[in-house]
């Protein structure tokens, strides 16, 4: 056996860490004395305490470690470490996208330009209603990819295959990232035996957005600011609807979203 000093020497983990993993019950050493209260490990436990740094290196959270070590299956492991991955991947993504936008914001300075200018055709439409097939629920941001794989699962379900760009509804009144009334949905066809809904918002002001989804308070920006100078007001929740996305394989540069607002004068 080995005292925590020796394990925290071993490991690399810290003595106060193997504390708090015991306490939270992540990971309990092999042997507490009675007597003393001092812990004691198992050399095979090094292993576990490896695999624990490997996982929080690879931006695992510690309840998400827990479960991991309860299921104590490979398969589990390899699904778990591979939609960390893909995560992984959509950040990496996302910030790259953001060091894009850093260059060509100083690029703008270098030229005395403002970074703040935002250059939006906005057009009226009289939106053609749409019958949708949709899943609305409290969400944040993150949520997206498990809410439209929700969607995609219910309409193999129901056998309806969208006939339209895939989009989203706002329905609350403010915004917030973690948890808003959001619907998601796509538009199918007229003669869908589902449960479906009209979409329906009657006069529109739109904007195309190119680019990135993160860039999209641009667009909203620029909504707004033709609302409130054309003497408008909001008759309802905006949406969006994803012209060219994810699942045209096109980079987040190339993407293609038209962003409406339900007006009224």
């Amino acid at each position: 056996m080995l005292t925590i000093g020796e394990f925290s020497k071993i490991s690399r983990v810290s003595a106060k860490t193997l504390r708090y993993y015991d306490e939270i019950g992540l990971f309990k050493p092999g042997y507490v004395s009675d007597f003393s209260g001092y812990r004691y490990y198992r050399v095979s436990q090094l292993r576990d305490i490896l695999l624990i740094s490997k996982l929080k290196q690879y931006q695992f959270t510690l309840p998400e470690i827990a479960r991991i070590l309860s299921k104590d299956d490979a398969a589990y492991l390899k699904e778990a470490i591979n939609q960390k991955r893909i995560e992984l991947q959509r950040q990496i993504r996302e910030q790259e996208s953001v060091l894009l936008q850093m260059e060509e914001d100083l690029k703008r300075i270098e030229r005395c330009d403002s970074i703040m200018e935002i250059n939006y055709l906005i057009k009226t439409v009289s939106f053609q209603p749409k019958t949708i097939f949709s899943l609305r629920r409290r969400m944040g941001v993150k949520d997206f990819p498990r809410a439209y794989g929700d969607l995609f699962a219910e309409m193999e379900r129901n056998k309806v295959k969208p006939c339209g760009p895939l989009l989203t509804v706002y329905h609350d009144s403010e915004f917030n990232h973690d948890a808003t009334d959001i619907e998601v949905g796509a538009e199918v066809p007229q003669d869908s035996a589902c449960t479906v809904r009209k979409l329906d918002p009657g006069l529109c002001c739109f904007a195309t957005h190119v680019g990135p989804y993160e860039n999209f308070n641009q667009c909203y920006t620029a909504l707004m600011e033709w609302i409130d100078r054309e003497g408008y007001t909001i008759s309802g929740p905006p949406f969006e609807l994803y012209i060219k996305g994810y699942d045209d394989n096109v980079a987040p540069e190339e993407f293609v979203t038209e962003v409406y607002f339900p007006i009224k004068k």
